[in-house]
C-alpha cells in the first residue's frame, strides 16, 4: 500500500517537473525573440526551419547578399 502511494507521488512529481520544464522553457525562448536574440540563429539546442520575413511576392535568392550598398537608390 504504502509502495503504491510512493510511486504514484513520485510519478505525478515527475510529471509536475517535466511541465514546469517545458513552460519555463517557452517562456525564455518567447522572451528571447522578443529581445530579438541574436544568438537564437546560432543556438545548437534549437532547430531553425527557417527565418525569413519578407513582404508577399518577394522572391527568395540563395546566396545572395543584400546590404544597404546594393539597395540604395542616388
Amino acid at each position: 500500500m504504502i509502495g503504491t502511494i510512493l510511486i504514484s507521488l513520485g510519478i505525478v512529481f515527475l510529471i509536475i517537473i517535466t511541465w514546469w520544464f517545458h513552460i519555463r522553457k517557452h517562456s525564455l525562448l518567447e522572451k528571447r525573440l522578443l529581445e530579438a536574440d541574436e544568438a537564437l540563429l546560432t543556438e545548437p539546442g534549437l532547430k531553425i526551419d527557417s527565418v525569413l520575413q519578407a513582404p508577399q511576392g518577394s522572391m527568395i535568392h540563395p546566396y545572395l547578399i543584400i546590404n544597404e550598398d546594393t539597395t540604395n537608390n542616388q
